[in-house]
């Protein structure tokens, strides 16, 4: 049986063994970047030198079971999508210890608050923004379709992929619909971006469910966030920013216009039942909010075609009046 994770003598590279190849990875190189699960770093196919992306999971989470079979489930979410990061595979040193790795693709970018700084005095800034959102929402529906939601949408898990392609990444919390057993350990996500029901999973005494409308607020909080320039519920502390995330409303912003502002609001009600239920639902109001808005003429126009049996029911009565008026006169 090959040992999954070996070093040589000498050598700075571990070699990782996943799906039948080798790969390798350099973890003296400083990170690519850090996340709640663990660092990851630029690594490469020993085959042919193909770039790949390395998660190593924290060393103090790899001995924790449930982060364990969590890391399990990233790895196995092979999922392709142009829109979501795919996934090479995983091993580990033991089945029950030792650190963790999760392979994918690498992506060649930067995050979307960085991309959106490029374009900061643009004239398409807002829907530029919005283009970027409605590519998330598209591979949001892609993986909702398949039971999985994602719980930790925000701007550091956006990639913008060589100026153009928009790619969600990170899926090392998402959640199985059908029975993951690890939606009741507290809280997962990032306060800053987090739904009322990832904080309190109770509400007059009934659970609350993370469903699809979770994404939707988290993604809604992020939307605000690239338009306005700031999270207003980001706080000093954590027990603030989820304080204010489960009892203020995001504030007007004169750099959103009115009409996206009523979208974002619809999606980051408290109550999950008065948010967009799906990802296209939202996709479709963003998209609305974004059409010119109607002349005069074809505003009278919709409404006489919007009322035209009332009209036509109005023309009628007034016939017969005028029949009546004259058969009396003779």
């Amino acid at each position: 049986m090959v040992q999954a994770v070996q070093q040589r003598p000498n050598d700075p590279y571990l070699y990782l063994y996943v799906m039948g190849e080798w790969y390798c990875y350099n973890p003296a190189d400083m990170p690519l970047g850090s996340g709640a699960m663990g660092d990851v770093y630029k690594g490469y196919r020993c085959r042919d030198g193909m770039v790949i992306a390395v998660k190593r999971v924290k060393d103090a989470f790899a001995n924790n079971k449930m982060i364990r079979e969590r890391a399990k489930q990233e790895a196995s979410l092979a999922f392709r999508h142009p829109n979501l990061v795919e996934m090479i595979g995983y091993c580990e040193y033991a089945p029950e210890t030792g650190p963790i790795f999760i392979l994918s693709n690498f992506v060649q970018g930067k995050n979307i608050d960085e991309y959106v700084k490029g374009f900061e005095n643009s004239p398409h800034r807002t829907e530029k923004i919005c283009g970027a959102i409605c590519a998330v929402l598209d591979a949001l529906d892609y993986v909702h379709s398949r039971g999985v939601i994602h719980r930790d949408i925000k701007p550091s898990n956006i990639m913008i992929e060589n100026d153009s392609n928009v790619r969600l990444m990170d899926l090392g919390i998402a959640r199985m619909n059908a029975g993951n057993k690890f939606s009741s350990f507290g809280f997962i996500g990032t306060p800053e971006y987090s739904a009322p029901e990832q904080m309190q999973r109770e509400q007059n005494g009934t659970i609350v469910q993370i469903n699809a409308t979770t994404d939707i607020y988290e993604l809604g909080i992020t939307f605000y966030e690239l338009l306005n320039g700031s999270n207003p519920m980001s706080c000093n502390t954590e027990v603030e920013t989820m304080t204010r995330q489960m009892k203020e409303n995001l504030p007007a912003s004169e750099r959103i216009p009115k009409k996206l502002m009523q979208v974002i609001w619809k999606a980051t009600e408290k109550e999950q039942s008065k948010r967009y239920q799906t990802a296209l639902d939202f996709k479709h109001a963003i998209q609305a909010a974004l059409l010119p808005e109607p002349s005069k003429s074809q505003q009278v126009m919709d409404w006489i075609q919007e009322n035209a049996m009332m009209l036509l029911g109005g023309v009628m009565v007034l016939a017969v009046l005028i029949f009546v008026i004259v058969i009396l006169v003779i």
